[in-house]
């Protein structure tokens, strides 16, 4: 499925009965409806620390969940709107639309959640890249000091942004930005080429 919502269509090779010109029918493929998430209402919803450091969120005093973390739903276009409230193994509890409407302490609460789910150091030079049994091995300078992380199915751990960007992803699921891959140093672009 794509972001559209358009699905790609298999054709059947049984003709039709009035076509007779052994055409193949097109038929559509039906898939579930997506799930449905509730907008939370941002006044009724409070985002604070427990004793131990860790997000809790309570909801009008009714519900509680522990551990929260919160996941932007269009962190290339609208991010400051629509994020995600989940619990246990990213399960979504509901979507705060506009997280401006939170009380002082539960954005700044939600503020902290982003940033460590967001952490993604820029990389600025790329020292070496081994590929083995499927996985790359990439030693990095950062604008965060120097990295080495693991990536594996290169296919799938490397997204590119309209505007020329790379996100790398390692096994972790650590994020490592290169605004502009064209704009590093020869040796860096070269070994960029060889895995997108």
């Amino acid at each position: 499925m794509t972001e559209t919502g358009l699905v790609d269509q298999k054709t059947d090779t049984a003709t039709s009965g009035n076509s007779g010109e052994g055409k193949p029918e097109i038929k559509p493929i039906e898939l579930p409806p997506e799930p449905e998430h509730d907008f939370l209402d941002a006044a009724k919803l409070r985002l604070f620390r427990d004793g131990s450091g860790r997000s809790r969120a309570t909801i009008e005093d009714t519900r509680s969940y522990p551990d929260v973390k919160l996941v932007r739903c269009f962190p290339q276009t609208v991010p400051d709107q629509f994020w995600a409230l989940t619990y246990q193994d990213n399960r979504v509890i509901g979507v705060i639309d506009d997280p401006r409407d939170l009380d002082r302490e539960s954005y700044r609460v939600a503020l902290d959640c982003l940033e460590v789910q967001y952490f993604m150091p820029v990389v600025t030079a790329i020292r070496s890249l081994k590929e083995e049994f499927g996985a790359v091995y990439f030693e990095v300078e950062t604008d965060r000091g120097p990295r080495s992380f693991v990536a594996k199915a290169v296919r799938d751990s490397i997204d590119e942004t309209e505007a020329g960007g790379v996100i790398l992803v390692d096994v972790d699921e650590n994020r490592y930005c290169i605004p502009n891959w064209l704009q590093l140093d020869e040796k860096s672009q070269r070994y960029l080429e060889r895995i997108i």
